[in-house]
């Protein structure tokens, strides 16, 4: 398993930087788990680059976590939609909620 440290904030302005760790971190590995540094600033983009990054992972037949519950992105994904009818594997990959990752 791949570790991608994130301590910049998960804005529009560093998503770029970002995107390409994580494609950097799957060339070396099927699994990378993004380890993301508490009270972290994040915005919609952030989110969406995160949440694009776990769907083409799965697509693919890779897997990305987050090394914590990304309980500091709940207000962003409650605004956008994102935990609207959310599923248990979406509860799962941000919150931790019923099991571990």
């Amino acid at each position: 398993m791949r570790r991608v440290l994130v301590d910049a904030a998960l804005v529009v302005r560093n998503v770029a930087g970002l995107r390409q760790s994580i494609l950097d971190a799957f060339e070396e590995d099927d699994a990378v788990t993004l380890d993301l540094v508490e009270d972290q600033a994040v915005d919609l983009c952030g989110v969406q680059l995160i949440e694009a990054a776990r769907r083409q992972a799965q697509a693919v037949g890779k897997t990305l976590s987050l090394a914590h519950p990304g309980e500091a992105f709940r207000p962003v994904l409650e605004a956008a939609g994102f935990l609207t009818e959310a599923s248990e594997d979406d509860l799962r990959f941000w919150f931790h909620e019923g099991s571990v990752q």
